[in-house]
This record gives structure tokens, sequence and C-alpha cells, in this order.
């Protein structure tokens, strides 16, 4: 069996990076200055899991949730009230949509955003390099929409479409943490046709939840989910590095869970992006996981 590892989502930032953002927030620190100091070190990041062979995501150091650049550059939605995310003690800008209309601003490119540190969005590096963007079921469940679902999956996917075109990569990460119910569906029939898709899904799957076939599917580590992700993508993956927890896996244990599936190939990832742990703890487990993967 050949083992990939992928970390994706927001990654906890340095003490240095989190003093300049604090600094760039009282407005002692020019947009183009935090800029250059984000850019850095996302690139510092992103040669660390080059380094190691780990897939990646860019680590969105400058988002401060997962949705928020993203209704920042939309029009028809805006930043709402703060909103637990899920049952932690960190918050999010709920979004409020009355529509998705097109995006107001290049994502490629530099610009000052209000309420979010500046675009871009991502810092494009490598073949291994992979968009991050929240899965339009969970985009939907936590916000507040005045659109029908079918509307709203749609126009988002062709904003995904113009947001990826213009970072030149046909691979990203969709991440959904809500849940699936037995009947919902995430319809990405057209969009896995162009893209090189790894979704990232909770709880438990159907084969019904998902139309069309993603590269692959990563899911809660349950022999029922990985059959089903095993079946309806290209490569499965499963969730075995505790994104909330602070204690630290041992490789050969995970490595021993992954040789339990009969399959040519695994993705092994994190149960939730990193952000939730502290920096020098997320830094452990980017090792744990370099010694896991072929």
């Amino acid at each position: 069996m050949k083992i990939n590892t992928l970390v994706y989502g927001i990654y906890p930032k340095t003490n240095e990076l989190r003093l300049s953002i604090s600094r760039w927030e009282k407005g002692l620190l020019p947009d183009a200055a935090l800029n250059d100091r984000i850019d850095d070190e996302k690139h510092e990041f992103y040669d660390r899991l080059n380094n190691n062979g780990i897939l990646y995501t860019d680590p969105l150091f400058n988002w401060y949730d997962i949705f928020r650049p993203l209704v920042l550059i939309t029009d028809g939605m805006q930043p709402g009230p703060l909103t637990r995310y899920k049952e932690t003690n960190t918050f999010y800008r709920m979004p409020e949509v009355s529509e998705i209309g097109g995006i107001k601003y290049s994502p490629d490119k530099f610009t000052p955003l209000n309420e979010n540190p500046p675009l871009p969005l991502y810092a494009e590096y490598g073949k291994d390099f992979n968009a991050f963007l929240p899965s339009p079921y969970t985009f939907f469940r936590m916000s507040r929409v005045e659109m029908a679902y079918n509307d709203f999956e749609k126009q988002l996917l062709n904003n995904y479409v113009q947001i990826l075109k213009k970072f030149r990569t046909k691979n990203v990460v969709l991440f959904d943490s809500m849940p699936y119910e037995k009947n919902s569906v995430l319809n990405l029939e057209d969009f896995v046709k162009e893209y090189n898709v790894r979704l990232i899904t909770a709880g438990n799957i159907y084969k019904e939840n998902i139309r069309g076939r993603p590269k692959s599917i990563i899911c809660d580590n349950n022999e029922n989910n990985v059959k089903i992700a095993s079946e309806i993508s290209d490569e499965p993956g499963i969730k075995l590095i505790d994104g909330y927890n602070t204690k630290l896996e041992k490789p050969e244990d995970i490595k021993n869970e992954a040789l339990k599936y009969d399959l040519d190939s695994i993705i092994i990832t994190h149960t939730e992006y990193f952000d939730f742990l502290p920096r020098m703890i997320a830094d452990k487990k980017i090792e744990i996981m370099s010694k896991i993967g072929d």
C-alpha cells in the first residue's frame, strides 16, 4: 500500500506573525509590510512540507476564518455576527448571503481588505500546491442564506472556478466540516471534470451524498466510510491525526491502522485543521506525518 499524507486548512501562526498581525490591526504596520511577512512564512511552510513529501494546501495565515476573505471578495455576501465554530472556543463571522454575484477583487493580487489581512488568497508554490476552499455544503450550512441550496451551490462553484483559474491550478481541497445527512447532496459532477478534487468529509458518508467522482474522498475512520470512499473516488483517505488533542501520535500506530485496509493507496490526514493546536504541537505532528508517508 502506498501511503500519502496531507496537511490542509488554517495552520497556527508563529508568535512573530501573530505580533505582526496585532500591529497591523492597530494601524502600526502597513498592509504591504504585513503581506510580505505572511508571504515569507507561507513559503517557509511550503519548503518544509515539500522536503518531507507531504501534500499541502496554503496555510491560510491571512484568513481570519475559512469563509471571511471569500465573503469579502464576493458581491452579495457580507460577514455577519460572531458565531461559535462547532463545539470549539473559536469563532467565525457567519456569512450573510443575499445572492452570489461576481468576484469584486482579483484573488491573486495584493489588495487590502476591511476586517481581514490583505489578498492574495494564496501564495502558490510547487507542483503539490492545493488550493483550499470550503465545500458549498458546509458554506451553506454555516451561513445565513437567502437562496435555495441548489442555486447557492451552482453559483459558488462557478466563482470557485474563477478563483482557481487566477491561480492556474487544477488541484483543490474542498473542506466539509459539517456531517452529511442521508439525503444531503453535494453535486460536483461538472467541477470534478475540470479539477483534481480532494474532498474532506465529516461524520458518516453515503454514496448518494456525492455526485461526481473526486480524486479523493477523505473521511472519518470507519470501515463503511472507507469502503464507500474507495468506491466513489480514486484514492480514499482517513483522518488519523487528532487536530484538537495535543497528545502526539506514534507513526507506527498510524501506519498499522492504515494497513488494516486492503487498498492500493490511501491518504492520511488530520481530523480538523491544525489552528486549534499550539504551533509547536502542530509542527511536531507534521514531523510524525513525515514518518508515515511513502
